[in-house]
């Protein structure tokens, strides 16, 4: 019977230690099982969606639970150029030299983080690339523009000539019926045209300006021109020409003499007049010269970007602006310099960086 209860004792002591083992196998499944890792995150310390070649970016390591242990994760990214690696708890990417996608991601204990993908671009060279382009625009502007000068010079030097359509039409001194009366065109009249002015012809007449209404000219060729009056002309002129004498022959014979004295004080009249025109034409060139010059100074002004007395092309001004882009302000950077140092950053031709590290 002794032995009997011995065994119940020793039975019960048996399962006392079962039952005590296993809630302390369960308490440290708890913890185990508590501290295992359930998530990892990558969590960028930067701002910027398109990062910058051959950069460093940091990104902490946020695991759940806290704390995590991650000493066997393995930091994976999918350009050779490129490294990412996990160094103090933080993962680190260096971008490459080369633009284009880069995908990173980390792994521990077959948890793996979010796979995040940025944007790898070159701004010094696409900021030198856009550059280059302006001043290729730039040019290609220039040449357009020095060829539309020339064409128009050389249209403005080709001569033009007119003929009179109709008879005794005046050629006055100005574009006006108020303009002294310099002659009469007869039909036929060739003449070197100079501009059109209004509803009047600016032409050559006798060695000066005339001008004449369109409506009695027409246009001709150089070759009509050099040919002179047709067969046609030739009978009208004729005619005009025996009215004319008749006209005189009349004249004379009702003349006393006071005629020709009348005739002497025109002619020192006329005389007069054309100098006076002759003084006024010279002034008007004089004044149409120094317009142009101040034109063509205007042109040149406009064509580029004035800076402290310093006319800088618009593509050396492009380029100067694109040294100081990061800041968000280029020009108000640019303000802080005189025109002679960004002349001296123009006459360097050094890369964007080593400038901006220069001022």
């Amino acid at each position: 019977m002794r032995r009997q209860s011995s065994t119940i004792r020793i039975l019960i002591l048996v399962f006392a230690v079962l039952i005590a083992i296993v809630g302390i196998l369960d308490v440290v499944y708890y913890f185990v099982k508590s501290g295992q890792l359930k998530t990892i995150a990558l969590q960028p310390e930067f701002a910027e969606t398109s990062l910058e070649v051959g950069t460093q970016y940091t990104f902490d390591i946020v695991t759940d639970p806290e704390g995590a242990n991650i000493k066997k994760a393995t930091a994976t990214v999918d350009d050779p150029t490129s490294s990412f690696e996990i160094r103090d708890g933080k993962a680190i990417l260096t971008t490459g030299m080369n633009e284009g996608n880069v995908t990173v991601y980390i792994e521990c204990k077959d948890v793996k983080s979010q796979v995040l993908t940025f944007a790898v671009v070159d701004s010094v060279a696409r900021a030198q690339a856009e550059a280059a382009a302006a001043a290729e625009e730039d040019k290609k502007a220039q040449e357009e523009a020095a060829a539309a000068q020339a064409e128009a010079e050389a249209a403005a030097q080709m001569k033009k000539y007119v003929k009179s359509t109709g008879d005794d039409v005046n050629v006055r001194s100005t574009n006006s019926t108020d303009g002294e009366v310099l002659g009469k065109a007869k039909k036929g009249d060739m003449f070197e045209k100079v501009e059109d002015v209004d509803d009047w012809t600016h032409i050559k007449y006798k060695d000066q300006d005339g001008y004449m209404k369109t409506e009695f000219l027409t246009e001709i060729s150089e070759e009509e021109f050099m040919q002179g009056p047709t067969e046609e002309d030739k009978k009208d002129e004729k005619k005009d020409e025996k009215k004319e004498e008749e006209k005189k022959t009349e004249a004379n014979a009702e003349g006393n003499g006071e005629g020709q004295t009348q005739t002497k004080e025109e002619a020192e009249k006329k005389a007069a007049d054309d100098a006076a025109k002759a003084a006024e034409d010279a002034a008007k060139a004089q004044a149409d010269a120094e317009a142009a010059a101040a034109a063509l100074a205007a042109a040149q002004a406009a064509s580029g970007h004035s800076y402290g007395g310093h006319v800088f092309t618009q593509s050396e001004w492009n380029y100067l602006k694109s040294l100081w882009d990061y800041t968000g302000d280029s020009e108000e950077m640019i303000s802080h310099h005189s025109a002679a140092e960004l002349k001296a950053v123009l006459d360097d031709k050094n890369p964007a960086g080593v400038v901006r590290s220069a001022w």
